[in-house]
């Protein structure tokens, strides 16, 4: 053996386990929003987010080419981490860069070796590569901002499974965005792989998989580019204008974008999985999660609450892992939500920030992943300013006028109509105890919320509205140590029941899609969604259909809980009548009943509506009947059933049958305020114990018409 080859072994085995220790980048993301100066220059905010086997929150991103300017600020954060799939940590860094006067393009460049160690194509270096354009464009005079765009590390799908990933492609500006895969002559990739048994349409940004024959993980590394929506110019200092145009299919060669962005992530193709339904081992998403794309309003200096739930029949959901802007944070509730929590600082004004989130199901050892859904939060200027003190059994509040947008009048209220809101010429102010008027309780795996609103009214008498003008959420936030378990409501199944001389019956009720009646909202859809003044479509019908029977609709009534009884009650239909006014009896005294109604909430803070009906089964086409008698003005005294012992009973009594919850989205902003601690003497629920020990906030939720949150409704499909 030659001395050469005796030091060549070891330093091949030394540089292989440098190799494989360094295999550990999951992807990497980055956009910036950069704003101009009043003395010319620039400000750039960049934010990037960068995954690996540990949290690194370092900045290594270097100047490619360009005037990059100086760097006047950088502070960094882990956002989330799981150690399932491989254990990844996923960071944020938040820099500001401040450029002179010159205004030309720049790069910033971030690469290493390697990508997480048992990717398909082993052993590649990765590359970040952002192309900044700070030229002021001619329809707005201000410089481009980037598409605003974020992705988990890892995402995982069975080998069996075809599935979507929608990638989050929002504009600032209102720009035409393109995916496409990095180009390795441009530094823009590391392996840069186009993996068989997937496809990307680059004008959606949508990554499908189909199939493929090998299972392990995946790098794609993609670029995000923004296009303007009509010609236009881009001005420099020191070099003359260019054009940019929309983009054109035909010559998407020749065609220069606004600008290019970074986008990679790991894809693991899995086992295969016993079925690729959703809701079975794959996890379903359902209320209150918002749909992908949605658009969700918050304010600086509140707190901005993003709700997600998912269920799954043979898996239990284990965690949500998301990816969202700095300081952003997650905590559960006993109910199984998950908290996706962010404070918009007043630097993030005007500006636009991508949340993802993925929910896992666990069955045994294996776990399995939702669809990754996408949501896209606007900051918008700061809420009225509030004062909240919690005391251990009281909450103060107290609420500047001026403001608060669209206040006219003194007709204020809290959850119960009998607690006041008071006023003067400066301030909105209220004092109650944390076990009244009508304040609720939810709880987290850390704190206990008290909460209660502040509400407009027309008329005091009111228990439901189709036409909130304000409502500010207020809440006392205490830290506690135990937890307790609330039920969780689903769909009623039908009613049986027996009547001497007449048989069985068994009815059902249910809520339907649209007038028609012909599409039934799924059992695992409940609660069923739905916005205030939208059309419900309800029919009771029977399971088996019985010979010569009707069913007459004789009441009905909503609740905010499951019992009929419940002291708040608002009436819909009486004597067969519709008492709302928007109350539609489309079919009675029928072999089935449907009306219609538009949907409510009541005030306060009940997020849920239940609909309890009286119903009474008749003999068909017999004049004698409740049934045929129909709507009446008073009380009707019941029908002699038994005119003679041997004659055949003509209607059954009344039969209560009910349906729901129905329910509203949640508020998404909270905003913070300092206070004390809590009397245990005021916590009783469902009969557990509670240890508090401390008070950690006071919170304010403020919404106005006309700037509420921009909610779409969900496929009908979704709950």
């Amino acid at each position: 053996m030659s001395i050469m080859s005796v030091f060549t072994l070891p330093w091949a085995l030394l540089m292989l386990a440098s190799a494989v220790t360094a295999s550990h980048f999951y992807g990497g993301s980055m956009t910036f929003s950069p704003k101009r100066n009043a003395d010319g220059t620039f400000m750039v905010d960049i934010r990037f987010k960068a995954a690996y086997h540990t949290c690194d929150t370092y900045d290594d991103w270097v100047c490619g080419s360009g005037n990059c300017g100086s760097k006047s600020s950088y502070v960094g954060a882990r956002i989330d981490s799981s150690s399932k799939g491989g254990s990844w940590c996923q960071t944020e860094g938040v820099m500001k860069r401040t450029v002179a006067n010159n205004n030309s393009p720049f790069k910033l460049q971030k690469s290493s070796c390697c990508w997480i160690y048992n990717t398909i194509t082993t052993g590649g270096n990765w590359n970040l590569l952002t192309h900044i354009d700070l030229g002021l464009r001619s329809d707005t005079s201000q410089p481009n901002r980037s598409p605003v765009a974020t992705t988990l590390p890892i995402v995982r799908v069975p080998q069996n499974c075809p599935r979507d990933y929608k990638l989050l492609s929002c504009d600032q500006d209102h720009d035409q965005v393109r995916c496409r895969y990095g180009v390795f002559s441009a530094n823009e990739c590391g392996m840069c792989s186009q993996h068989a048994g997937f496809t990307l349409n680059q004008g959606t940004c949508t990554l499908s998989y189909r199939n493929t024959s090998q299972r392990g993980v995946y790098a794609f590394e993609l670029v995000m580019e923004d296009f303007p929506t009509q010609n236009i110019s881009l001005r420099y200092s020191s070099s003359p204008s260019v054009n940019r145009t929309p983009f054109n299919t035909n010559q998407s060669s020749s065609i220069s974008p606004l600008s290019r962005i970074p986008l990679q992530f790991a894809l693991q193709v899995e086992d295969p999985a016993p079925s690729c339904i959703e809701g079975e081992y794959l996890p379903r998403f359902i209320h209150p999660t918002p749909y992908h794309g949605e658009h969700i309003n918050a304010r600086v200096n509140q707190e901005l609450e993003i709700r997600v739930k998912a269920s799954a029949t043979f898996s239990s959901i284990s965690d949500v892992v998301f990816s969202g802007p700095l300081n952003s944070t997650k905590s559960t509730t006993t109910t199984g939500e998950y908290v996706i929590n962010w404070t918009p600082i007043a630097d993030n004004f005007g500006q636009h920030f991508p949340i993802c989130f993925i929910a896992e199901g666990q069955n045994g050892s294996i776990s399995y992943q939702s669809e990754m859904r996408c949501v896209i939060v606007v900051v918008n200027a700061e809420g009225p300013k509030a004062n909240v003190k919690c005391t251990k059994d009281t909450m103060t509040v107290s609420v500047e006028r001026a403001t608060i947008t669209g206040l006219h009048g003194g007709h204020l209220r809290l959850n119960n109509a009998s607690c006041e809101v008071y006023f003067n010429n400066t301030h909105v102010f209220t004092n109650f105890s944390l076990n009244a008027c009508g304040t609720q309780i939810e709880e987290t795996d850390d704190h206990l919320l008290f909460k209660n609103e502040i509400v407009t009214y027309d008329n005091p008498k009111d228990i439901i509205t189709r036409k909130h003008n304000i409502e500010i959420e207020v809440m006392c936030k205490y830290e506690k140590k135990s937890s307790i378990t609330l039920k969780f409501d689903a769909r009623r199944p039908a009613i049986n029941f027996t009547e001497r001389g007449l048989g069985s019956f068994s009815y059902q009720f249910d809520f339907y899609q649209s007038s028609s009646f012909f599409n039934r909202k799924s059992p695992n859809s409940y609660p069923v969604e739905y916005d205030v003044g939208d059309t419900i479509y309800m029919k009771i019908e029977p399971v088996n259909l019985v010979q010569n029977t009707e069913v007459f609709l004789e009441s009905c009534a909503a609740t905010p809980y499951d019992n009929p009884r419940y002291p708040i009650s608002y009436p819909i239909i009486s004597n067969g009548c519709g008492v709302d006014s928007t109350v539609r009896l489309l079919s009675n005294h029928e072999s089935n009943v449907r009306f219609s109604m538009e949907a409510f909430k009541f005030i306060g803070q009940y997020d849920q509506v239940f609909i309890s009906c009286s119903i009474i089964i008749c003999q068909a086409n017999n004049p004698n009947t409740r049934c045929a008698r129909g709507c009446t003005n008073g009380t009707v005294a019941p029908t002699n059933q038994h005119v003679h012992k041997r004659d055949a009973p003509l209607q059954t009594e009344s039969h209560f049958i009910s349906q729901g919850p129905l329910r509203m989205r949640r508020s998404p902003s909270l905003t913070q305020f300092i206070s004390p601690s809590l009397n245990l003497n005021l916590v009783f629920i469902a009969g557990c114990l509670l240890a508090v020990v401390g008070m950690v906030c006071g919170v304010v939720v403020y919404k106005a018409r006309g700037s509420k949150v921009n909610y779409q409704r969900l496929k009908s499909e979704e709950i």
